[in-house]
């Protein structure tokens, strides 16, 4: 979780990311990646939203406020 957690925060405050991303970054499994997601999604940590210029309307990740001042501790 610390992986993904870094990556989240690294990317700044108006950072969105694809799950894709998110698991080669974080060096996780899919299976592990929607694991992780789940439990930032139900603290309130992450949101997301789904891109509506692709063609399969990929979801994507962001970093709520909370979330940032959860893990920063500010």
């Amino acid at each position: 979780m610390s992986r993904l957690t870094a990556v989240l925060l690294a990317g700044g405050a108006e950072a969105r990311f694809y799950a894709r991303d998110l698991r080669r970054a974080a060096s996780v499994s899919h299976r592990r990646l929607a694991e992780m997601l789940d439990v930032l999604g139900n603290r309130g940590w992450i949101a997301h939203e789904f891109d509506k210029s692709a063609a399969e309307g990929r979801p994507y990740y962001m970093l709520t406020d909370t979330g940032r001042r959860e893990l920063t501790g500010r």
